[in-house]
């Protein structure tokens, strides 16, 4: 009997289990991994166990795990469907290492060392300028040919960060100055200083739990910044701890945390970000 699962509980880790333990197992079939139902899946065939190819609209071959360990806070589910796999796309390959470990290995180099990855966030849309409309990040790097033109024009510069990926390094450029912008407002963490200095000395407790809070917050664990709708989440934890200590480190919280978001919606559609 051929093994066929589904898994919507995806932690940390998860690809890179479920891809090996199919390898031992000797598979033949189609892994898909969904990011909600307005985003089309990954599709990774497997032939006896090898990983053969990976596919993600015009995105395929090796790049598509990259985008699996650097976006996989934003996997939602993951099917296997055994079954005779009749045919490979050629183009799709996963050739860079002679083994899936290898080649998990390789992709996990290539999330840690990317520049890119702090403000690419997979499940946030983005408005288009040139056709108006607003799709997520995981949805541009689908259909990416629709918008290389349009990315491609915005000129290099020094301060430019590399990625692994080149559709990720014109993603982060064109976010960074501007030419796109998230439909979201973002808080940078760095700006969360303002909040938490009235509030020192924080116990062991405090600090504990608002780390693991924010961490579950965040789009993924090396993001630079926080959807705003989830940081009115972060600033009620912050401010219950701040009355804590009393009223005028409420007060002071409080408006602190109003000024920010107040920042952020101003600034929203209209910063040249410094990331």
């Amino acid at each position: 009997m051929g093994i066929n699962f589904h898994i919507t509980s995806v932690r940390e880790g998860t690809i890179f289990n479920v891809m090996q333990f199919l390898s031992l197992e000797k598979v033949t079939g189609i892994l898909s991994v969904s990011f909600g139902r307005h985003i089309p899946e990954v599709a990774i065939y497997f032939v006896s166990g090898t990983a053969a190819t990976a596919e993600f609209g015009s995105l395929v071959g090796d790049p598509v795990l990259d985008v699996l360990l650097c976006q996989e806070y934003a996997i939602k589910e993951v099917n296997f469907a055994p079954g005779r796999i009749s045919r490979i796309n050629d183009r799709a390959l996963i050739v860079r290492a002679a083994s899936l470990s290898g080649a998990l290995l390789q992709a996990s180099k290539d999330v840690d060392k990317c520049q890119a990855r702090p403000y690419i966030y997979g499940l946030l849309p983005v408005h288009l300028p040139e056709s108006g409309r607003t799709e997520t990040i995981l949805q541009i790097l689908h259909d990416f040919p629709k918008v290389r033109d349009f990315l491609s024009a915005q000129q290099p510069a020094d301060k430019d960060k590399k990625a692994p990926l080149k559709q990720c390094e014109l993603l982060h450029r064109a976010l960074a100055r501007g030419a796109l912008n998230y439909h979201t407002p973002l808080v940078p963490l760095k700006s969360f200083r303002q909040l938490m200095d009235p509030l020192q000395p924080l116990s062991d407790k405090e600090t504990e739990n608002l780390r693991v809070y924010m961490r579950s917050l965040l789009p993924h664990p090396k993001a630079t910044h926080m959807p705003i709708d989830r940081f009115y989440a972060f600033a009620s934890a912050v401010e219950s701890i701040a009355h804590r200590r009393g009223p005028e480190v409420g007060e002071q919280t409080r408006r602190a945390i109003y000024r920010l978001i107040q920042l952020t919606t101003k600034l929203g559609d209209t910063a040249t970000l410094n990331v």
